[in-house]
């Protein structure tokens, strides 16, 4: 399950006791803090359905004066800015599909940490595996390729390649489906990453463990990737 569905749970139940959420949690230190910052927020509107309405003194009050029910309106508009409050938080963390999607790219990453540490050349039999039933070509020469793989990402087998690069081993993500029509720099989880349009549609993700700028990289592999005609 993507962090998209998995924050959409968490939304609907801020106690976070589903069992795919915490199945995901543990790998994943975005949807963690998204789950506290619900989790405070929910707390937060618990204590203010908590706290009585504010009545007006009696100026003569000969006994204790009986328990006003808060005006409806008061009710209204405490459950309008608890939903407004609700939709600010899941806009910010769910409703913005190319954050969402660099999210996930890191995740991925995160999933195949032995990635980065490869070092043997992938060959053009190994490279040609990688981009089977991917729809891709590749104008890249697999000596600079030290990791190539074909993935299961957002319901597709994207190729997940490592390259070595001027600035060490540089991830690449070929996202023949995603919608990408700009470029988006990001950082999160100790890596920086960009990901740019893909001629003929689709994007391109790169990623580097620190800091670094990835513009290099990425303007390469939109000159040597190439969308290959789907078969029908």
């Amino acid at each position: 399950m993507n962090c998209e569905h998995v924050r959409l749970l968490i939304g609907a139940d801020p106690t976070g006791n589903a069992a795919t959420v915490q199945e995901h949690l543990p790998g994943c230190p975005a949807c963690a803090a998204f789950l506290a910052e619900m989790q405070g927020l929910d707390g937060r509107i618990r204590l203010a359905m908590q706290q009585p309405p504010d009545l007006p003194q009696a100026r003569i009050a000969p006994r204790a004066p009986r328990p006003r029910a808060a005006p409806a309106w008061r009710r209204y508009a405490l459950a309008a800015s608890v939903l407004l409050a609700t939709a600010l938080v899941l806009g910010t963390w769910v409703l913005r599909p190319s954050d969402s999607l660099a999210r996930d790219v890191v995740t991925h990453v995160q999933g195949e940490p032995d990635s980065w540490l490869s070092e043997r050349q992938v060959d053009a039999a190994g490279l040609a595996q990688a981009l089977a039933g991917a729809g891709v070509a590749l104008n890249l020469t697999s000596d600079k390729i030290v990791y190539a793989q074909s993935c299961f990402f957002h319901g597709h087998y994207v190729p997940h390649m490592v390259l070595e690069t001027d600035q060490g081993p540089t991830t690449v993500l070929l996202l023949r489906h995603e919608h990408v029509t700009a470029r988006q720099v990001f950082h999160e989880a100790g890596m920086s990453g960009v990901i740019v349009p893909a001629a003929g549609g689709g994007g391109i993700a790169v990623l580097a463990r620190g800091n670094g700028n990835l513009d290099g990289v990425a303007a390469q592999m939109q000159a040597d990737v190439r969308w290959l005609p789907q078969p029908h």
